[in-house]
């Protein structure tokens, strides 16, 4: 019998396409060296808000948030106005493993995101839970049999900066990976049809030490968190390239890329300023009976309307809904970064100019697009300052990179910037299950008749 087409997927979230190339060219990551030298390689642009969960739930189910449903960790419209931690019970559109034509197939997922709590699936999952918990796998004793193995794991979950000594938590982050490194290979090597693994050192390094990198800095770029982050993922690369054989195909991607960051702006005291806003305890309490707009969950970058029905306590009826969101998006596109004198945003739209779907409607109700990605919304201040948002030093960027080879890749530079839309058809290309539709493989240039 004829060996199976094979796929792995290697996620390195927060990897800017810049600094890999930088790295790769200063000689510290030649795994990645190889992959670019072998393969196709380009840049990854972001779905719409460059955040995880919009991105990664786009990449695997095809679609894109208004048909998926996610446009952050957590929900964008409450009636009680605040946001519930989403689970995979809330994926509106199921992830390619989870669906009829893939399910005679062996598929080992580790830690991503939209996968919890555990659906029965074929193959195992390691789960990205929210909260702590020793229900995060299917099977349910998975990482019981693994731990016997030698093989532990660490939830993202039990590795949160709360300004703790820098040495300690970046060892924490990195060894975290490593862990997921070691199951990468290790289910790879049992023969598993797909695997994917969601390595998250890169981004959580960059969101705290990106200062490191800065002109000025006493840290040397060799010894840097993020360096150290991005090298941990070149290990896996370097690995799964000496074990390869001409059925495997590998894809390297990042759904989001990064960038320094100087301040973040509470949308909601630009708005309390300008009237659409009271506080019951300023800066964390809002006076939601005398309040017209709030600023939505971090990750949505987007404000939302006090509708009546919506939420439990609105004070904008309907028929007043289009005129007080038209106020509303002047006063912000008016408003002024008041670290640079500028314009704080690009562009200020409504949530039918940007996403169309059958969840568009739990989009925010405006959509906010920094001028200047250094000064960004601080987003809901309940969620944004329990996890100590404005202790970050680096956030997302629109642009990331992605690397592939196989035996359906050719080698060489892709031109244009691709999107999360195509890295389902490439895998299934890659596994011969590819029909061809709107969204093309992302190293399509290799194939007949794409």
């Amino acid at each position: 019998m004829a060996t199976k087409q094979r796929v792995v997927v290697v996620i390195t979230e927060g990897a800017s396409n810049k600094l890999l190339h930088e790295f790769v060219a200063q000689g510290y990551l030649p795994g990645f060296e190889r992959l670019l030298r072998q393969g196709a390689w380009g840049e990854m642009a972001s779905h719409v808000v460059p955040y995880e969960p919009p991105g990664l739930m786009t990449a695997f189910t095809g679609t894109s948030s208004s048909e998926h449903g996610w446009y952050s960790y957590w929900t964008v419209h409450e009636q009680d106005h605040k946001p519930r931690v989403l689970s995979s019970a809330d994926l509106r559109v199921k992830p390619f493993w989870l669906r009829p034509e893939h399910s005679e197939r062996h598929f080992s997922i580790i830690n991503v995101l939209g996968s919890h709590p555990p659906i029965p699936m074929p193959g195992e999952i390691i789960t990205y839970p929210m909260g702590q918990t020793l229900k995060a796998s299917y099977p349910s004793d998975l990482l019981i049999s693994l731990a016997r193995q030698g093989l532990h794991y660490t939830h993202d979950v039990s590795i949160w900066y709360k300004g703790q000594e820098r040495n300690d938590l970046v060892s924490r982050l990195i060894e975290a990976d490593r862990r997921r490194v070691a199951l990468a290979l290790h289910f790879y090597d049992k023969g598993a049809e797909v695997v994917i693994v969601n390595l998250t050192s890169i981004d959580r390094t960059c969101h705290y030490y990106w200062q490191e990198l800065e002109p000025g800095s006493c840290v040397v770029r060799s010894e840097s968190a993020i360096l150290g982050a991005f090298q941990c993922a070149d290990e896996l690369i370097d690995k799964l390239l000496d074990r390869m054989d001409d059925k495997t195909t590998l894809l390297a991607f990042s759904e989001i890329g990064f960038g320094p960051l100087k301040a973040y702006l509470s949308i909601n005291e630009i708005l309390a300023k300008a009237g659409f806003l009271q506080w019951k305890q300023a800066g964390t309490v809002v006076d939601w009976e005398h309040t017209v707009a709030a600023e939505a969950v971090q990750g949505s970058s987007g404000v939302n309307i006090n509708l009546q029905g919506r939420h439990a306590d609105g004070t904008v009826s309907r028929q007043d809904y289009e005129k007080a969101r038209a106020d509303v998006a002047a006063a912000l596109r008016a408003s002024i970064n008041p670290y640079t004198g500028l314009n704080l945003f690009a562009s200020v739209a409504t949530r039918e100019e940007i996403y169309e779907g059958t969840r568009m409607q739990d989009a925010p109700d405006l959509i906010l697009f920094p001028e200047d990605h250094r000064y960004l919304p601080l987003g809901d201040p309940v969620w944004a300052l329990h996890v100590n948002r404005p202790l970050q030093s680096g956030w997302h960027r629109d642009r990331s990179y992605w690397a592939s080879t196989g035996p359906q890749v050719s080698a060489g530079q892709r031109p244009d910037p691709a999107s999360l839309l195509q890295v389902l058809p490439s895998i299934e290309y890659a596994l011969g299950a590819y029909e061809s539709g709107e969204q093309a493989p992302l190293f399509a240039e290799s194939f007949v008749g794409v």
